[in-house]
C-alpha cells in the first residue's frame, strides 16, 4: 500500500484547513482573553489588588495573551506577570505560583526578543513562535522535498508550477498564484515560497495592529 504524503500532512475539506483551524482557535482564544479580563476586573472591584485570586488571574490571562503569540498581546502577558509578581513577592513570598508566574514570564520576554530581532514576523498560520527567514527556509525545503516525493519527480529535482500552487495552498497560503515558470527547482521554490510566506505574515501583523 502507499499512501501520498500531501494526504498525511494536509486535509481537503474546508472545515479543516489551517485557516479555518486557525480562525476558530483565534475566536476561542479572544473570548477567554475577554473572560479573563472581565473576572479580573470583577475581582479588582470586590478584593483591589491585595488578594491572591486575582494574582492568580492575572497569572491566567497572561497565560492566555502569552499563548497568542502576537506582540501586543505579548506585552500585555508581561505587564499582567509583572503585576502578579510584585504582589507575590511582597505578600505571597513562599506561594508556588510566583515561581511559575516568573518562568512563564521569562518564556514571555525571550518571544519579545524574538518578535524584536530583523526579520522575524508574526506566527502564522498556526500557535507558534513567530519565525525569521532562515527558519521559513527550512520549513519550505522540506514541503518541496514532500512534493518531489508526492510526485515521483526526485531525479528531477523540479516540481510543476501546479504541484507548487496547491502545496502552498494547502499549507496556509490561499492567496498564492500560479508561476509564470513551467518548472520550478528547490531554490527557486524555497524563495518564492518565503516571499509569499512574509506577504502573508506582515499581512497578519497589520491587521493585529
Amino acid at each position: 500500500m502507499s499512501i501520498r504524503i500531501f494526504n498525511i500532512r494536509y486535509w481537503e475539506d474546508p472545515e479543516r484547513n489551517c485557516q479555518t483551524l486557525y480562525d476558530k482557535v483565534v475566536a476561542k482564544t479572544q473570548n477567554e482573553i475577554e473572560l479573563l479580563r472581565l473576572g479580573l476586573q470583577i475581582l479588582k472591584n470586590k478584593s483591589g489588588n491585595k488578594h491572591i485570586n486575582t494574582a492568580r488571574v492575572r497569572y491566567n490571562l497572561g497565560r492566555a495573551l502569552w499563548l497568542s503569540n502576537k506582540p501586543i498581546e505579548t506585552f500585555q502577558a508581561v505587564e499582567d506577570f509583572d503585576a502578579a509578581i510584585l504582589f507575590l513577592t511582597q505578600r505571597e513570598p513562599n506561594h508556588h505560583i510566583l515561581s511559575d508566574t516568573k518562568k512563564i514570564r521569562d518564556l514571555a520576554l525571550e518571544a519579545i526578543a524574538k518578535f524584536e530581532t530583523q526579520g522575524t514576523l508574526s506566527a502564522w498560520p498556526y500557535w507558534k513562535p513567530p519565525t525569521a527567514r532562515w527558519e521559513d527556509k527550512l520549513d519550505m525545503t522540506q514541503l518541496c522535498r514532500e512534493l518531489l516525493a508526492m510526485t515521483d519527480r526526485e531525479k528531477e529535482l523540479t516540481i510543476t508550477a501546479n504541484t507548487m500552487l496547491h502545496g502552498l495552498r494547502r499549507h496556509g497560503l490561499h492567496d498564492f498564484c500560479s508561476p509564470t515558470l513551467q518548472l520550478i527547482d528547490q531554490t527557486t521554490f524555497m524563495e518564492m515560497a518565503c516571499d509569499e510566506l512574509e506577504k502573508m505574515k506582515t499581512k497578519s501583523t497589520n491587521h493585529r495592529l
